[in-house]
């Protein structure tokens, strides 16, 4: 099963609760994911976890070029679905 956009979006909130002990429902998913407070060891190991639970491995960091929970969602729910074609 590919994770759509949606699911993803739901992980990475739910992560960055997790790590930055805001409530998910003021995790803005539209401001870059430095605004939550998240330094550079939480975004790697925020990385680390995405590439675990997607079963996907990131050739580039996709946080430079998709800096918000939104548009990161999307893009790797593009990319696993891309991966996962036979």
């Amino acid at each position: 099963m590919t994770p759509t956009a949606e699911e993803i979006r739901t992980w990475i909130v739910t992560r960055v609760s997790h790590l930055t002990n805001i409530p998910t429902d003021e995790v803005d998913a539209g401001a870059p994911l430095t605004r939550h407070g998240l330094d550079s060891v939480a975004l790697i190991a925020l990385a680390a976890d995405l590439e675990k639970w997607l079963g996907y491995r990131f050739r580039t960091n996709p946080l430079v070029a998709h800096p918000t929970i939104d548009s990161l969602a999307r893009y790797l729910a593009e990319e696993v679905a891309r991966q996962k074609k036979p």
